[in-house]
């Protein structure tokens, strides 16, 4: 005849010194816990924006969400939960109407000039912080990198690519790139010197090109609106300025609402969808303060536990104006 949990616990602690004993009725105890739903059947309503929250004058919504929002899961395993996509995470920073919103992309951060919501121009307009300090010369320091899961690049954009730390001590310049080179006082994100350069989809030619990588430090390609790019490359400054006033438009990626998964669902049934920060759904977000897996039409009784704030962000939030 078998014998009981509670027996078989006993028999087992038995032979084992006191200390030991302790612990493994501790664990023998919460560690199954810990393995279940990592959300209980309630959650902080407070994490999901109701409507809109403005930051400045971009409008924030679902799925996009506030990163003084996310939550702690059940199982303490680390992870941050979000109401919303994981890469849609919205820092405000700043208080009224000069609040800036900014996402990170790669690890670099880009102030968010747009969301668009319309759902036949889902897109979000965005400009590297370093170029709207960069003055009038800006220095790009980085390419633009994301992953696809939400983010996408779009045909309204082109790539405009510099060249930083050429011909420093090395070979002539050959001739006709000087018409590309940079021509006013920036700072290089290289050591050591050279000249610069900015070339436009249209500038390259590809032999030319590679002979002018094996001469440079480093190379950079970032996104730019092709309409702004059009008008401003015709202009004669365009080497001594005006291409940081192409910097200073952004770009534009297009975001997508869940298609696959059990995230659609739970958005028909009027839920938001919750997810950890490394892109896995946990549940159903739904108005009455419960969670439903994986929608609003199967939740369970509300549940005395519930989620609690991460106290390391719960008094970190940054006050933004909503309207």
């Amino acid at each position: 005849m078998s014998m009981s949990q509670p027996r078989l616990l006993a028999a087992m602690a038995a032979h084992l010194p006191r200390l030991p004993v302790l612990l493994f009725v501790f664990l023998a105890l919460h560690v199954p816990a810990s393995h279940g739903d990592p959300l209980p059947t309630t959650y902080d309503g407070s994490m999901c924006l109701e409507s809109s929250f403005w930051c400045g004058s971009v409008e924030i919504r679902y799925p996009f969400y506030l990163a003084n929002a996310t939550k702690a899961t059940s199982d303490y395993s680390g992870y941050n939960y979000s109401c919303g996509y994981t890469d849609l995470e919205i820092s405000c920073l700043g208080e009224g109407p000069s609040a800036s919103p900014v996402i990170r992309l790669g690890g670099e951060n880009y102030t968010v000039q747009d969301i668009s919501y319309d759902s036949d121009n889902y897109k979000v307009t965005l400009v590297d912080r370093d170029v709207l300090v960069g003055g009038s010369c800006p220095a790009v320091r980085h390419g633009v990198t994301f992953d696809g899961m939400w983010l996408h690049n779009t045909s309204s954009n082109d790539d405009l690519t510099f060249y930083f730390g050429c011909y420093s001590g090395g070979p002539r310049m050959p001739a006709g790139l000087h018409k590309y080179q940079i021509d006013c006082n920036f700072e290089s994100p290289v050591p050591g010197g050279g000249v610069a350069f900015v070339l436009t989809p249209d500038d390259h030619d590809k032999a030319q090109e590679h002979d002018l990588a094996a001469d440079c430090h480093k190379v950079v390609s970032v996104l730019v609106k092709n309409e702004v790019l059009e008008v401003a490359r015709t202009w004669t400054n365009f080497t001594s300025g005006a291409y940081g006033y192409v910097l200073k438009q952004g770009f534009e990626l297009s975001w997508s609402p869940m298609e696959t998964g059990p995230c659609p669902q739970c958005e028909e049934s009027g839920g938001k969808c919750a997810y950890r920060q490394n892109k896995t759904f946990l549940g159903c977000l739904c108005s009455d303060g419960k969670v439903g897996k994986p929608d609003c039409n199967s939740t369970a009784p509300a549940s005395s536990k519930s989620l609690r704030p991460d106290p390391s962000i719960a008094h970190s939030a940054v006050s933004c104006d909503p309207r």
